[in-house]
């Protein structure tokens, strides 16, 4: 899966429109150990969410050292693929609310990327 200005390669060459970066912040900390980016996005049907995206230097470790190639691709894009694919996923926010979606890469298990959305109505 590649990404590319609002489409997102899927297979041998299928090519569908995905979700877009509004805006991007840089959340991390100066005495954290890892990075913490938010993104704010827009879907397709025009609405928009947040996701957080953090990796903890054990996790991305943990993912060299279990060669795990599809943490690596998404750590070293700061997970902006996953969160633009995962927002599209997710109930609309014009449905279910407020939405935040949060990635995180696990260091218990190889580095894993792991994903939760929280849903709050107004």
């Amino acid at each position: 899966m590649a990404c590319e200005a609002g489409r997102i390669s899927i297979g041998t060459g299928t090519v569908a429109p995905i979700a877009e970066v509004l805006e991007s912040h840089d959340l991390t900390a100066p005495s954290q150990d890892g990075w913490a980016v938010d993104y704010r996005i827009r879907r397709n049907d025009g609405e928009e969410l947040h996701a957080e995206v953090r990796c903890w230097e054990k996790a991305h470790a943990a993912a060299e050292r279990s060669s795990n190639s599809d943490a690596l691709a998404a750590i070293a894009d700061r997970g902006l693929a996953t969160a633009l694919e995962y927002a599209e996923e997710v109930d609309s926010p014009a449905t279910r609310g407020a939405v935040l979606i949060s990635i995180w890469f696990d260091l218990a298990d190889h580095g894993n990327l792991r994903r939760r959305v929280s849903y709050e109505r107004s």
